[in-house]
């Protein structure tokens, strides 16, 4: 087994530990054991990133040990279970193993924390075995290479679920010969954190009777256990969090489940997922007030000069976003660019609560000639993706492609929307494989007049329902009236409602010479605030309406009054 003796398990102390995903807290240390000594912490979860210094690290649990608070190096993401992307994870262990090595004994971390979940990629719900198998396979490697490395610990975050699987990737009720997955792992390590998201310790579907099992096997084999608690909000499944409910029932459900499995020799205490969210918990059990659900949520902007991340980190386009509450970026990326070019930009923004998704596209990649262009884009993303930390990833992948610039639109045009419709699939099938990044693509509001070639559905109909978001280039310079924004996007809104997916709405501030009605560059950004302002009522009655992008960055910020 891998694992030491926590020292909240040492003194008898439950633990009380929360996850804390902003690597970067670390670098203001006080305020985050602040909000440690405010929720009565004793162990923090903390996601590492290697690329700070270790001086940073060794001052953080120094100031911790002597608050009395353990520090476990967390990371993990789904690709970690994949065969060949170990690489990661095994290097994560071995940077917290030199580390220890070379830190005096307060400024140690107590464990290393792995929170892997691949059950969350697409391929899970299609065949979890594979998975299954190489997610063992790739921790066998780590145990191997950590007893080789020096006694650190490893702590695993795993679902209470996971005893319906076993270890060959079968359900237990199909595979009853093979050991549960959740058993193997409890006897692999010396301690696990079990992630029972509920809100209710009672019932059925209580926290208690959920984890039963694994606790008893726990108990056998000399192994505690923190059971894990969720504040973040989950639209849906409000039942797996105690988000909007309160602080209060948080407490009492925490105290429920200690003195249900207080007579357990493996019960270890409770860690609450993440700092931030507890955070916002009201003290009270009021729930929180809604936001209006025909206000927009996505307020956004394309930046088109990659140089303008990779060759001074985006702070200035970071600094105009905080000016303009902007919170989706559309990123195009230099392929031939390293990924650190990427990294530190992506963390400060999501950090400034900004969603990124990276773009390409030229009106060729229409062609089926070009798709492998298409590939590239998403070959690099999904290994920037895996080869970086969880705050440095991208969420989708953007593509503009508008074929209908090319001459062919003219000349051989049944042909060229085939092609590009084709390439929209491969990009919708490929980007899904072993993934969750997002689909989207721009789409001109005109082209719900052109049927696919053979289909009995419009150009848009095919791009809307085929992809998960679409960004409508509306480029009108009125909300109202019946060339307005509201009236060219109404068909497409209707259909993105019937199929339940998500639109955005693209205006316009490119200086434009087809006509006065297209760009704000003109009326300038006053205006265009203005008649952005009018879209959630006059879109009102459609689900699919989810915010604005502004076209573009280089534009919105040299935009006259």
């Amino acid at each position: 087994m891998i694992g030491n003796e926590s020292p909240a398990e040492a003194d008898g102390a439950d633990i009380r530990a929360a996850w804390v995903w902003q690597a970067q807290s670390v670098s203001n240390g006080d305020e985050l054991l602040a909000n440690a000594a405010k929720h009565k912490i004793n162990r923090l979860y903390v996601n590492v990133d290697m690329t700070l210094s270790k001086e940073v690290y060794q001052t953080f649990i120094a100031k911790a040990s002597r608050a009395g608070i353990a520090v476990e190096a967390l990371g993990g993401d789904p690709s970690w279970a994949l065969s060949g992307r170990e690489g990661p994870m095994l290097r994560l262990a071995s940077w917290v193993s030199d580390y220890n090595q070379a830190a005096e004994p307060n400024e140690q971390f107590d464990a290393i924390h792995l929170d892997i979940k691949p059950y969350v990629l697409p391929a899970w719900k299609e065949d979890a075995k594979p998975l299954v198998q190489s997610w063992v396979a790739n921790m066998n490697l780590l145990f191997e290479q950590v007893r080789q490395d020096g006694a650190v610990a490893v702590n695993i975050d795993l679902p209470f679920w996971l005893d319906s699987y076993t270890v060959t990737g079968n359900r237990v009720s199909e595979d009853a010969d093979n050991e549960p997955l959740s058993r193997w792992f409890i006897e692999q390590v010396e301690h696990i954190t079990l992630l029972a998201y509920r809100d209710n310790a009672q019932g059925n579907n209580g926290i208690i009777r959920l984890i039963e099992q694994e606790m008893n096997w726990a108990d056998a084999s000399d192994v505690s256990v923190t059971v894990g608690l969720n504040t973040k909000p989950m639209p849906g499944e409000e039942f797996t969090t105690f988000a909007g409910k309160g602080a209060a029932q948080l407490e009492s459900v925490i105290e429920e489940v200690a003195s249900a499995f207080g007579e357990h020799s493996s019960y270890a205490g409770s860690a609450v997922h993440d700092i931030v969210y507890w955070g916002q918990l009201e003290p009270s059990e009021l729930p929180s007030p809604e936001i209006p659900s025909n206000q927009p949520e996505i307020r956004g902007t394309y930046i088109w000069e990659a140089s303008q991340v990779t060759n001074d980190g985006g702070e200035h386009i970071l600094a105009f976003a905080r000016e303009q509450n902007i919170n989706w970026l559309y990123v195009r990326l230099d392929l031939d660019q390293p990924y650190s070019s990427y990294r530190s930009f992506v963390k400060r923004a999501k950090a400034q609560g900004i969603e990124i998704h990276a773009m390409g596209g030229h009106p060729i990649w229409g062609k089926k000639e070009n798709r492998p262009r298409i590939q590239r884009l998403i070959d690099y993303v999904k290994n920037y993706n895996a080869e970086s930390e969880p705050d440095e990833r991208f969420e989708g992948i953007h593509l503009d492609i508008e074929p209908y610039t090319l001459p062919e639109w003219e000349n051989s045009r049944d042909t060229l929307l085939t092609e590009w419709a084709a390439n929209i699939t491969f990009f919708q099938e490929e980007t899904k494989k072993d993934s969750d990044l997002e689909t989207s693509a721009d789409l001109a509001v005109w082209l719900d007049s052109f049927a696919l070639p053979g289909k009995d559905i419009s150009v848009a109909e095919f791009m809307i329902g085929t992809l998960d978001h679409v960004s409508l280039m509306a480029f009108r310079n009125n909300a109202e009236g019946s060339n307005g924004i509201a009236a060219v996007v109404s068909q497409e809104m209707e259909i993105a409602d019937r199929f339940g997916k998500r639109l955005m709405i693209s205006v316009e501030m490119k200086q434009n010479h087809e006509g006065p009605h297209i760009s704000f560059y003109e009326k300038g950004a006053a205006e265009m605030e203005l008649q952005l302002a009018k879209l959630p009522d006059l879109l009102a009655e459609y689900q699919a309406y989810q915010g604005n992008i502004v076209h573009a960055y280089d534009y919105w910020i040299e935009a006259k009054p």
